[in-house]
């Protein structure tokens, strides 16, 4: 990896994700807790248990919020969204020239890190956070590979991860908890990618593609 091209900084966009994941990871204990999906407003979760095992959550309220809380995740999605169109499109188009990817995160405190990979990879430890995405020189399709890797991210709480060129991204996210079933639908579609031998191939396993809680999409950059 070259140093100019290790980043960690922050901005508007992944401060927002932070606080809204921050949100979220309260929503999903309440839920797990009392058994009931709590509602926010987006500043804080609602729900009508007093409860002693959520004396602890600052961001809990006995109330009602606007929204299903279950909203978060869109959010979530939509922002880093952003993020890629505004932060990282610059280092797909480095990919282009170059072949060689680079990898960013979204940290829980709100900080982003970019790295430099290697020509048509990028492989490093994964640390915790919200979301990440990697540039491809080619099509914006998760290879086999990429597909383990969001498996292990999801197990470890992301909510959204990616691949991007120029052109266009392609990223799976959660809509809900994680959960075996979902981890089961990523691993036949590894199976389905992975023997994959043509393009045509890749659409079939992507449009059978059918996770309760992993929603995938691919769209043109605009």
């Amino acid at each position: 990896m070259s140093a100019k091209d290790q980043i960690l900084s922050n901005n508007d966009i992944s401060l927002k994700i932070s606080k809204l994941y921050e949100l979220l990871t309260t929503a999903e204990d309440v839920h797990e807790i009392t058994g009931n999906p709590p509602t926010t407003d987006l500043n804080y979760v609602y729900g009508n248990e007093k409860n002693e095992d959520l004396d602890d959550y600052e961001l809990y309220k006995v109330g009602q919020g606007k929204f299903p809380y279950f909203v978060i995740y869109d959010l979530i999605k939509d922002e880093y969204v952003k993020f890629l169109r505004y932060v990282m499109l610059p280092y797909s188009q480095k990919t282009m020239e170059t072949q060689i990817e680079y990898i960013n995160f979204i940290l829980e405190n709100g900080n982003f890190a970019i790295f430099q990979g290697d020509v048509d990879k990028v492989s490093m430890p994964m640390p915790k956070g919200i979301a990440s995405s990697h540039t491809h020189p080619g099509i914006c399709v998760f290879s086999h590979v990429d597909i383990s890797t969001a498996d292990d991210l999801f197990t470890k709480g992301y909510v959204v991860i990616a691949v991007m060129n120029p052109k266009c991204i392609s990223l799976f996210y959660r809509k809900g908890v994680y959960t075996e079933d979902d981890q089961q639908e990523l691993k036949k579609l590894y199976k389905k990618v992975k023997d994959s031998k043509t393009v045509e191939d890749l659409r079939k396993a992507y449009n059978s593609f059918n996770a309760e809680n992993i929603i995938f999409t691919s769209f043109l950059i605009s």
